[in-house]
């Protein structure tokens, strides 16, 4: 082996450890923001729940006032 292809391995192994690190990055920056969504997600779910009550409430009472 001479030394332009020690050099050209060495060269690779490097390309190679980059795209690997680069990878890990992205796949923790993927799970972040599956959870920044999931947690968007509940907290919709959560308000939309508020909200629908209020209006149920609302218009139990609007129904009830009608009645007398």
């Amino acid at each position: 082996m001479d030394e332009t292809d020690k050099v050209l391995l060495i060269r690779i192994d490097e390309r190679v450890k980059t795209i690997y690190n680069r990878m890990d990055k992205f796949e923790t920056l993927f799970t972040n923001h599956l959870a920044h969504h999931e947690t968007w997600e509940n907290d919709i779910r959560r308000q939309m729940r508020w909200w629908v009550g209020i209006a149920i409430t609302a218009a139990g009472g609007a129904g009830a006032m009608g009645m007398m």
